[in-house]
């Protein structure tokens, strides 16, 4: 029985001696290393919404490294800034790690939809759909039948950012004017009124018949249906004036 008393004692001693000697070397190690022995562990950042340079500075002034990951389009966030980041914030990480980071291209873009010869309502349809807003119209005098679209601005094909704003321009149809009679009138007459029905002179013609200055004959005849700004081309008598 004494002889296992003995061995237990001599167990304890051996372990106390053990545990001692690692306690004074662990001392003499702090004071040697003042740095902890076992790697610290850091809390990720939040950098969203930062710039690229400031989220990596940041970073790299908490022991981390930033590596860019990616670019993605995000309405939310604007351009050039971290849009989102791997691990999250709060994230305990060893130091020397890397922290991913996905840079914001800011709000997609989109191709501006041809919606030339549809009416304004299907058009305005299109181009939301396409993520745009149609803000203003504008009207022209030509061929197409009233309230067909002629031209959009931006043009069709432009890229543009989702959301921005779209003008259209809408015919209001051919612009039909009655040719006036001219005939019999002096030059500054029929040339007034041209002026008043939204026409001008065109070409003029010298003839050395009836009375001098007057107007003989016109092309367009009168009564003929143009297009305003139209010219009408006179025939006139005796010496031009």
């Amino acid at each position: 029985m004494n002889g296992r008393v003995q061995a237990a004692r001599k167990t304890l001693v051996v372990l106390g001696v053990i545990a001692g000697a690692a306690a004074a070397g662990y001392v003499v190690t702090c004071a040697i290393f003042p740095a902890p022995i076992l790697g610290r562990t850091i809390a990720v950042p939040q950098l969203h919404g930062a710039s690229v340079e400031a989220a990596v500075a940041d970073l790299a002034k908490l022991g981390l490294r930033g590596r860019l990951a990616d670019t993605v389009a995000d309405p939310l966030t604007p351009a050039g800034t971290i849009a989102w980041q791997s691990p999250v914030a709060e994230t305990m990480l060893p130091q020397g790690a890397v922290v991913r980071l996905g840079v914001s291209a800011g709000t997609p873009l989109v191709s501006m939809p041809d919606v030339a010869d549809l009416d304004v309502g299907l058009a305005r349809q299109v181009i939301e759909a396409a993520g745009l807003h149609l803000t203003r119209t504008d009207t022209v005098h030509q061929d197409p039948p009233l309230g067909t679209v002629v031209g959009t601005m931006p043009a069709a094909g432009t890229m543009v950012r989702a959301g921005d704003s779209v003008s259209v321009t809408i015919s209001s149809g051919p612009a039909s004017v009655a040719v006036p009679d001219l005939v019999g009138l002096t030059v500054g007459a029929a040339r007034e009124r041209l002026a008043a029905a939204g026409l001008r002179v065109g070409a003029l013609t010298q003839q050395f018949a009836g009375t001098a200055g007057t107007v003989l004959a016109q092309r367009p005849a009168s009564g003929e249906l143009v297009t305003r700004e139209s010219g009408v081309d006179l025939t006139i008598s005796g010496t031009m004036p």
